[in-house]
């Protein structure tokens, strides 16, 4: 999936969150800023942003074409009868 779309991700971007949280997830959850993390490159970067470690943020009221999310279903699995 990698070079499709950057991905929002739901924590709120902080320059230094992987300082504070080295050890931890640097989830930042903060309602007041709406400045959102996306991870990943896109079709319309260059090949060494196309990890999914590389990190920047947008602002949570925009919209670009190269940024995207992805969709998660949980597998309930099967009765086994």
């Amino acid at each position: 999936m990698a070079g499709n779309v950057s991905e929002w991700t739901s924590s709120a971007y902080n320059l230094s969150s992987y300082y504070m949280a080295s050890t931890m997830n640097p989830n930042v959850a903060d309602k007041n800023n709406q400045r959102k993390i996306i991870r990943g490159g896109s079709w319309k970067d260059v090949a060494y942003f196309l990890e999914v470690s590389s990190r920047d943020y947008e602002y949570a009221d925009t919209a670009r074409s190269f940024i995207g999310f992805r969709t998660v279903q949980d597998f309930l699995g099967t009765d086994n009868k």
